[in-house]
């Protein structure tokens, strides 16, 4: 089945991998370079989508790294969260995204995590479950 996907991912090569691999699987790939510009890509698809998909997420995956410019994976997925708590959230991430009072935690039942380095088969796996 394709999905749609959504890719924040700062490192132009590892973006390019993602795509790659995903669109090869038949999947529809969306790659931002920062949390910023993934962010509003989100909030673009919403409001583009909102009368065909009242309340659902315009993707059926967003695939997050921790460490990007301008906003932070976690930042990202707390902002996303906030507005559609269903969404289906992975940080693929070389760093821990632990501490107190996260967020996330509200919403951990939709947040997976991929710890890097991974296999691009692992994430294929991943985002098929």
């Amino acid at each position: 089945m394709a999905l749609n996907i959504l890719i924040a991912e700062d490192n132009d090569f590892t973006a390019l991998q993602y795509n790659r691999i995903l669109e090869k699987c038949g999947h529809k790939v969306i790659v931002t370079k920062d949390g910023e510009e993934c962010l509003q890509r989100y909030k673009d698809e919403k409001k583009k989508n909102e009368n065909k998909m009242f309340g659902k997420s315009p993707f059926d995956v967003v695939v997050l790294d921790q460490s990007m410019p301008k906003r932070t994976g976690k930042e990202v997925a707390n902002e996303i969260l906030k507005t559609t708590p269903n969404q289906r959230i992975i940080f693929a991430s070389a760093y821990a995204l632990g501490g107190e009072n996260e967020t996330t935690e509200d919403f951990k039942e939709n947040v997976e995590f991929l710890q890097k380095p991974f296999s691009l088969t692992k994430l294929v796996r991943q985002i098929g479950n």
